[in-house]
């Protein structure tokens, strides 16, 4: 009763065992092939191959059946080339590897050993070759050849998760095991053994009772041994488990007990029972088994199985005969007493389950994606990308909208057609498109999902959820510890489908960047293609399929990229959208070269990043260097009634240059006759992503500063203002989307008696202004928040105006504030945009005051300039923009500020503006804007500000 008591709790424990009907044996012998012989019958076989000797063996494996190649494992020998790069000379050996083998797979399991190899080294190949044998379907298994010691090296790599079974000698087992069962238990154990007793599958049964799963017996050296192993195999199908507690005797021919080792099995289903003696090549012997309830022993080696006739039952023991070993062999009883239908098994709460770890996913995904790279087609696709650029106040932004065909070669040069392109959503019609700076940060090479060779990423498996109707392992990334600080990386998530292993979205940050580029944030989302129709497919119909005949390719690429120009931190937001996929079309070479004998605008992916092509004749070569300077011709009518001449003709450049000298330097002036604006920046001074930039600005026309008394202008009390000012920053980035600026201006600020000017009114004297300031920005997911605080002084300042309103600690002042605004975009380039700001001060007086205005700190729309000020404000801007037939765009403006001035007799009092603007593309490529702007409600004024530009790109 205590066997059976046994056999029940292997059935408790173990209801993965529960395979009656199963024709697989859980514990197998095998045999280590010489290649000279091959079985009749599959049977677990090793092949110990060297690299060198590939060729030679495949006539070996060529005459193997496919069925017995399917229980085949291969390991093959390699050494590194010391002289090489390692990386590289690891690729070419997986890669001959992995050309052999599935030419003649798939196989069992395949391994690697690979000398003249550090541990990184090796971890290294053991992960490239388990992605390509798993995702080409080469091998069901990866086999490593080690033992206890060396498992530990091959951990510390994380190759030890790309590995499902580990083979090594018969002496090592018992350790191997121990070691397996405290860190990765999930993984099974093969070994070698050596015969040396007179029954080999002794020698298999050992290895078995001590931990291995498969034992290869090694120098089989004859046909008998193969059939031998195949019967043996056949009598273990089930769920065989060694059974430590079996009381078995070897007797003599006599009958007298002699010393003889035996290993037993016992099935769990019915309680059959394997026995293997050590054996004795010269004389019968007897196997005793404690216990009568046993029949129909049989006797396992080459011949199959056969009845042993000779066999009793005596004293309480089950004894049956065995004839000298002369080969492998076995017995098999049947137990009489089976288990009974209605026994009630102890219920065992299991408190926890073992779960899918991060390194089984992240290496199922690998494979999944070598897979992919292997058929991946050539495709083109209809590209949309847009550019969107937030400018000014009240959530204003310019969108540039590119679009055309994209020609995709797996591991080759993809091209970019730009075909069409929107300003606004307003389409360009005259000439070729504009050559626009293609800024980009540096190429990351050490990507993650990727196998490297040291340092690689970690991941953390965070939940299960469903993304894009998709089930998915969420898996966090993040960088190597100890990476070089220089090294461009990414921290992020993946999102992983748990069925198909395929990338559903990943998303991430890129670190350590240098130049222009502050900040980078990408996402890519993915859609599934059926492999033999080419059809794109939902989520619902990709659950459908195999995922091994499914296509995946990038379907939305969205970015935020923050850009360091002109001193300041400029927010750029780029999606790519694509559409429209012809998978291996036979148009593709002819359309390609359609395009690149045209006048389209085209670029490439190279491994420096985006560049443009450059027409030769009628093919493509990739441009060398780029065109950093561009020239503006800049023209208009400015209408202010707060101006001393309310209509103002503007005409003049833009000048902007992003690289002078070769320098890196940028550069931009504008200059329209009364107006001009130079700015000078280094973005990466020394290399330290800091930024160094001085700024100069003027104007040539005075701007008239009012005075409101209880909202009635006090035109006796109007002073112009003529300012010029000069500015430096230094800024350096913060936070991974954030950037902190230190500023300090100095300005030249003259004071002039205006038209209607009271003699007796006393004006302030002109002074400089010093202006030391801190400013903060910080941009994530299209939103943008902002502060800043300056403490300005005066170097002159002495009573002027009214007396009672003169105060000498107003020589010094504070402003302070802070902003957040979105846009929201919408299809057909319409596009929504909410600003939210915040402006206070301390010690502001007239002419410190927060002025509104085109020119002025803020925008009301429709308020003159000089004409309204604020000690404290809160506004709220609104846009909403549209396009019509592609030809004209139009959008409409709400501005809302709560203004607090004393002196004016203002307190939270509301002033509103309303304004349109449109925009088109004018005759020779001149983009025509222009800009109304009307106040409304009880605070109204009478006039109106309008602004009309033209801008035409040399």
């Amino acid at each position: 009763m205590k066997r059976l008591a046994i056999a029940l709790l292997i059935l408790t424990l173990v209801p993965s065992l529960l395979a009656a009907g199963s024709k697989e044996c859980t514990l197998c012998a095998g045999a280590v092939a010489d290649r000279t012989i091959a079985p009749a019958t599959p049977i677990p076989l090793l092949l110990r191959i060297q690299q060198d000797d590939l060729g030679a063996a495949a006539a070996y494996i060529d005459a193997l059946t496919p069925q017995q190649r399917k229980k085949t494992s291969i390991v093959i020998s390699y050494a590194i080339d010391t002289t090489k790069d390692p990386l590289i000379d690891v690729e070419a050996h997986t890669k001959a590897i992995i050309e052999w083998a599935r030419a003649r797979g798939p196989f069992d399991a395949v391994g690697i050993i690979v000398t003249n190899a550090t541990a990184a080294q090796l971890g290294y190949a053991i992960k490239r070759l388990a992605v390509s044998a798993q995702g080409l379907e080469v091998a069901g298994r990866i086999v490593l050849s080690s033992n206890a010691e060396g498992l530990a090296s091959i951990q510390e790599t994380g190759a030890l998760a790309y590995v499902d079974v580990v083979l090594t000698s018969e002496v090592d087992i018992a350790r191997t095991a121990a070691w397996l069962t405290e860190k990765d238990p999930s993984k099974r154990i093969f070994a070698t053994v050596g015969p040396q007793a007179p029954n080999a599958f002794f020698d298999a049964a050992h290895a078995l009772s001590a931990g291995a799963t498969l034992a290869f017996i090694a120098a089989p050296n004859a046909p008998d041994t193969f059939a031998a192993i195949a019967s043996f195999d056949n009598a273990l199908a089930g769920d065989f488990a060694f059974d430590a507690a079996a009381r078995v005797q070897v007797l003599d021919a006599k009958g007298n007990l002699i010393d003889m080792p035996t290993l037993s099995f016992v099935r769990g289903e019915d309680l059959a029972t394997v026995v293997v003696p050590r054996g004795d090549s010269a004389a019968a012997t007897i196997v005793s088994l404690a216990g009568e309830d046993f029949a129909h022993p049989r006797r396992i080696d080459a011949s199959g199985q056969r009845e042993i006739n000779d066999s009793a039952r005596k004293n309480g023991r089950f004894l049956a005969g065995v004839q000298p070993s002369k080969g492998p062999f076995a017995i098999t009883i049947e137990h009489a007493e089976k288990p009974k239908a209605n026994v009630t098994k102890e219920a065992i709460e299991v408190a926890t389950q073992r779960g899918i770890t991060v390194e089984e996913i992240i290496r199922n995904h690998q494979a999944y994606r070598t897979f992919q790279e292997s058929i991946q087609p050539r495709y083109i696709a209809r590209n949309t990308t847009k550019l969107r650029f937030g400018i000014g106040e009240g959530g204003e932004a310019i969108e540039a909208t590119l679009a055309g065909d994209y020609f995709a070669v797996p591991r080759g040069a993809s091209d970019w057609v730009w075909q069409d392109f929107y300003v606004n959503g307003v389409k360009w019609k005259h000439g070729r498109i504009p050559e626009l700076p293609l800024i980009q940060p540096e190429k990351v090479t050490q990507l993650p999902l990727d196998i490297h060779l040291t340092n690689e990423y970690r991941y953390q498996l965070v939940r299960e959820t469903t993304v894009l109707g998709y089930r998915t392992y969420e898996v966090r990334f993040d960088p190597p510890p100890n990476a070089p600080q220089a090294l461009p990386l990414y921290r992020g998530t993946v999102w992983i489908d748990a069925r198909t292993w395929a990338r559903i979205r990943i998303s991430m940050v890129q670190l350590n960047l240098t130049g222009e580029v502050l900040s980078n944030e990408e996402q890519v989302e993915f859609t599934p293609c059926a492999a033999d129709t080419h059809a794109a497919l939902s989520s619902e119909e990709a659950a459908r399929r195999d995922g091994r005949s499914i296509l995946w390719l990038p379907q939305l690429v969205s970015a935020q990229q923050i850009v360091s120009a002109a001193g300041r931190a400029n927010t750029v937001l780029r999606e790519t959208t694509f559409t429209n996929f012809r998978l291996d079309p036979p148009e593709f070479d002819a359309l390609h070269q359609q395009f690149a004998a045209s006048d389209a605008r085209m670029t490439r992916e190279t491994d420096g990043g985006l560049r443009y092509l450059e027409k030769k004749g009628d093919t493509r070569v990739v441009k060398e260097g780029f065109d950093n300077a561009r020239l503006f011709l800049v023209g208009g009518i400015h209408h202010d009634a707060g101006l001393q001449y309310p209509v103002v003709p503007l005409g003049g450049i833009d000048y902007f240059n992003f690289d002078v000298g070769h320098r890196g330097i940028q550069t931009n002036v504008f200059f329209a006759g009364v107006i001009v604006s130079a700015n000078v920046t280094d973005p990466n001074v020394a290399n330290t992503r800091t930024n160094l930039g001085a700024t100069f600005s003027g104007i040539a026309i005075p701007f008239t500063n009012s005075m409101f008394r209880n909202g009635k202008q006090q035109k006796s009390e109007d002073v112009k203002a003529l300012p010029v000012r000069l500015g430096l920053k230094a800024g350096h980035p913060i936070f991974g989307f954030g950037k902190i600026d230190f500023t300090f201006d100095v300005s030249r600020i003259s004071y002039q008696h205006a038209d209607d000017t009271a003699s007796t009114f006393v004006i302030p004297p002109s002074t400089v202004l010093l202006d030391p300031g801190i400013q903060l920005q910080y941009a994530r997911r299209g939103w943008t928040v902002s502060g800043y605080y300056d403490y300005l002084r005066r170097t002159t300042w002495r009573q002027w105006g009214d007396p009672a309103e003169y105060n000498p600690n107003q020589k010094s002042f504070t402003n302070f504030g802070a902003s957040i605004g979105k846009s929201f975009y919408l299809p057909k380039f319409q596009r929504i945009g909410l600003e939210l700001d915040y402006l206070d001060g301390q010690r502001l007086d007239r002419f410190s005051k927060y002025e509104f205005g085109f020119f002025g700190s803020q925008r009301i729309r429709g308020v003159e300039s000089g004409s309204v000020r604020a000690e404290k404000a809160t506004l709220g801007h609104l846009s909403y923009g549209l396009v019509f037939s592609d030809q004209f765009r139009l959008e409409a403006f709400y501005d809302q500020a709560l203004i607090d001035d004393r002196t004016a007799g203002y307190h939270r009092t509301p002033f509103q503006g309303v304004g349109l603007g449109g925009q088109t593309i004018g005759p020779w490529g001149t983009i025509l804007r222009f800009d109304l702007g009307k106040t409304v409600g009880q605070n109204s004024q009478s006039g109106f500000v309008a602004n009309v530009l033209f801008l035409k790109l040399f």
